[in-house]
């Protein structure tokens, strides 16, 4: 008998008998991984002469299933700028805490308190920036971004402040159309689209989107004429049926640019597992989550045959 194949049976045999016995050996444990205590979640965005509006909720546990965050409908919410103090109220359609009495000013400072039984004073403050308008917005015509794409070439233009200041730019199209309905009715209706933005300083690109938008600071241009150089994601100025575009420039806390720009960056780096992980900016004491402030600037400019 060939002594080697002998030898093989005897290992195969040994290997799959001492495989049944270590599976036969394993213990199935269960962890218990306790749930702890959930933060107050705070989520608010005052801008120039709204109505303020702040989003109260209980955080979630990492393997928490239940993909609605619940929210808090009991706390005391105080809005406190100077000597004044508002009380805001739970309106139950939006979810949300607001005064419906007050208009937020710009170039204020507020400070939200939020009294909520077991937890420590939940607050945050933030001072809303001024009114920054656009000075200009151009039409340059059609531009070739690269080999295969086009888009309308713009230039926005505006005056910075003297001082650290931040701004997000973004960019809608509006066009308004009609049809008679089964009754012989006339309906109207508005159909808004975002236009995505591309700067052509490479120094304004990030390694995010920002729903269509840029965020950007004033370091390349501190306290003088601003000029932002943009490509759409399209062509609109040639749309036969017409329209509007609408440019949207806000002043933005510091505040606003970090948690964009980490949040921007947490959610492109989402499924890739090399990715460095990016801490979401919070800026709010004894709690999670972010309040921030703006004020916003916008122009529009006509589309359509004939108007180039």
């Amino acid at each position: 008998m060939n002594t080697l194949l002998s030898f093989r049976r005897v290992f195969l045999f040994v290997f799959v008998a001492a495989g049944l016995f270590i599976s036969s050996c394993e213990t199935t444990v269960d962890i218990d991984i306790p749930f702890e205590k959930p933060q107050v979640t705070l989520n608010a965005t005052f801008l120039h002469n709204a109505f303020p509006k702040v989003r109260l909720t209980y955080s979630r546990h990492i393997l928490d299933t239940n993909w609605e965050f619940e929210p808090i409908k009991t706390a005391e919410v105080k809005l406190i700028t100077g000597n004044e103090t508002y009380f805001l109220n739970y309106n139950e359609e939006s979810g949300e805490y607001s005064n419906l009495q007050y208009l937020v000013s710009e170039d204020t400072e507020y400070t939200i308190e939020v009294d909520l039984e077991g937890y420590e004073k939940v607050q945050a403050t933030e001072m809303v920036p001024i009114y920054v308008p656009i000075q200009d917005l151009v039409y340059n015509g059609k531009g070739q971004q690269d080999a295969w794409t086009s888009g309308d070439d713009f230039s926005l233009i505006f005056n910075d402040p003297v001082g650290e200041h931040y701004y997000e730019i973004s960019a809608y199209y509006v066009r308004r159309e009609h049809y008679i309905n089964e009754y012989g009715e006339e309906v109207y209706y508005e159909d808004n689209r975002t236009i995505y933005l591309e700067p052509k300083n490479p120094s304004y690109e990030t390694d995010f989107f920002l729903d269509g938008g840029i965020i950007i600071d004033d370091k390349l241009f501190e306290g003088k004429q601003a000029k932002i150089d943009l490509f759409t994601s399209g062509n609109f100025m040639e749309l036969e049926d017409g329209g509007e575009i609408y440019f949207v420039l806000k002043n933005i806390s510091k505040s606003y640019y970090d948690f964009q720009s980490t949040y921007g960056l947490q959610d492109w780096n989402d499924g890739d597992p090399f990715a460095q992980p990016v801490q979401v900016f919070s800026n709010i004491e004894n709690g999670i989550g972010i309040f921030m402030t703006g004020n916003i600037a916008s122009e529009k400019i006509e589309t359509g045959t004939g108007q180039n």
